[in-house]
């Protein structure tokens, strides 16, 4: 499995409705989309307390098909491409995901939490240990918990889909709000 994320940051003026009317028109595009576990339409938006203005899906596919299909075919990665410029993709290998009791329906918040593995550790020996925490966590908020590794820099992200409304507030975590989540059928 694969996780993946895109950040399209915009103008700190940028009137966050019309992505949100975007996500309300198109979502749906990517229910039941070949390969994916679920992508979830994020936004941060710098009038309810984030950093910034930015429209970030994230996703998880189950296959690098699936993943493939959308960043060079139709619907997918195309129209971004056509109405924000190409912009670079972010991607993990997925350690595990862990679905939690709460339903896609009900997702408000992503957050991502990011970490360096240990300097000089193999990550077959540190990476359970680092996961294990975390995904022992999951009580009746959590919809989904993905840990991941970026073998370009050997981080590990700990990724909480869940229905608790996103919290800014944090500075070692990036927090979105979720406008909808598309799943595998």
């Amino acid at each position: 499995m694969y996780g993946m994320q895109y950040q399209i940051v915009l103008p700190t003026d940028y009137d966050m409705n019309i992505i949100r009317a975007r996500v309300r028109k198109t979502g749906h595009l990517m229910d039941g989309f070949a390969g994916l576990e679920f992508k979830a339409y994020l936004i941060q938006e710098k009038a309810e307390g984030a950093p910034r203005n930015a429209y970030a899906p994230f996703y998880v596919w189950r296959d690098i098909d699936g993943m493939r299909n959308f960043c060079w075919g139709e619907p997918g990665y195309a129209a971004i491409v056509r109405d924000f410029g190409r912009q670079p993709i972010q991607d993990w290998t997925v350690h595990k995901i862990v679905d939690g009791p709460a339903a896609n329906a009900q997702a408000r918040s992503l957050t991502v939490k990011t970490m360096p593995l240990p300097m000089g550790t193999a990550p077959s020996r540190c990476v359970d240990a680092l996961t294990e925490d975390p995904l022992s966590r999951l009580d009746d908020t959590t919809v989904s918990l993905v840990t991941a590794v970026d073998v370009t820099t050997w981080n590990l992200i700990v990724v909480e889909l869940s229905t608790k409304e996103a919290d800014h507030v944090a500075t070692d975590v990036a927090a979105y709000e979720v406008l909808h989540v598309s799943a595998s059928a």
